[in-house]
Order: structure tokens, then C-alpha cells, then sequence
């Protein structure tokens, strides 16, 4: 299950609504299938196959990429990077990105500007997760980790991972 998927129609209509300009986009280039940051970086180079990427789900620029273990794909990392008209909206768009994390856990994140950790169970108790959500400029990144009830996603890898995702728009944006 991914808590993540079922909020970003809602983002896209938020930034349906927003006009569209270019603020600090004017640095980045077109292509956004090279911002997310392929997992295996931070494990071993085989633990996690990607899933082909979502470029502009529902219409708003930006990607969404899912990642599986291998061990029977009872562990996903959900990677939406969405590219908003300015900072403000970015940060606007995240609001309520893990609302439907169950037994929420919630503390700030030294990851990009605003970010903050959610961790909790689904909503039916059956996956451990973990959301990371955080802005750079225009760029709004969510990253939700799903695993077995019991075994979350440990912090420190949770933080390692953003950070680089974190480098990664910034390199992309030209910051």
C-alpha cells in the first residue's frame, strides 16, 4: 500500500490551480527522470529494482519512482519529486502528505528546507511507514518507505536517503 499515491492527485490539483510561471525553474532542465535517487546507493547494489518511472503524474511536472526489494517485495520506497511554480507552493503542496499514517510519530528532518519524518504503520496495520517530505526551491520531494509491520525503515537511512535526494534536485536545479 502506498499512502503517498492516494494524496498526489490531490497535490496535482493544488498546482492545477496555482499559475504556472517560471521563478527558479529557469535553472532546471526538462528532463525529471534524473532526479530520483536510485536506492541501491545506500545498500547493497542489487537489493532494490525500479519500477519504469511516472514522468508528470497527473499532469504536474515532476516524477514518481517505486522502488521494490528483492526479498519478496515486502519493501517499497515511493520517490515523488513534484516541480511547482515557486517555493510557496512547493511547500503548500505537502500539507497532509502523511495524513493516513496510523500511530504517527512525528519529528523534523535535516533534510532541504522544512522537512519533516513521519513514521507510523498503514491504516490496516499491515506495513510499517515511513514519509519524508521536504522542499528545495520549487521542488516538493516525498519519499515513503513501506515495510513489514515490525521492521520500519531505519532513521538514519531514512535521513542518508533524503539528503542525497535532497543533492540530487539541487544539482538538477543548478543551486
Amino acid at each position: 500500500m502506498n499512502i503517498f499515491a492516494r494524496s498526489a492527485c490531490v497535490v496535482a490539483a493544488m498546482a492545477a490551480t496555482t499559475t504556472i510561471g517560471i521563478g527558479s525553474a529557469a535553472a532546471q532542465s526538462g528532463d525529471v527522470s534524473a532526479l530520483p535517487v536510485d536506492p541501491n546507493l545506500l545498500t547493497d547494489s542489487l537489493a532494490y529494482s525500479a519500477a519504469p518511472f511516472d514522468i508528470n503524474p497527473g499532469g504536474q511536472q515532476g516524477v514518481t519512482a517505486v522502488y521494490t526489494h528483492r526479498e519478496g517485495g515486502t519493501r517499497t520506497i515511493t520517490t515523488n519529486i513534484m516541480i511547482l511554480p515557486d517555493a510557496q507552493a512547493a511547500t503548500a503542496s505537502l500539507a497532509g502528505a502523511a495524513a493516513e499514517v496510523a500511530n504517527q510519530q512525528s519529528q523534523p528532518a535535516a533534510v532541504g528546507s522544512g522537512g519533516t519524518m513521519v513514521t507510523g504503520t498503514s491504516p490496516d496495520g499491515t506495513e510499517s511507514v515511513t514519509i519524508l517530505t521536504f522542499t528545495q526551491g520549487n521542488a516538493a520531494a516525498t519519499i515513503e518507505f513501506d515495510g513489514p509491520p515490525n521492521d520500519p525503515a531505519p532513521a538514519d537511512m531514512v535521513l542518508e536517503y533524503g539528503q542525497k535526494q535532497d543533492t540530487a534536485i539541487r544539482d538538477w536545479q543548478g543551486v
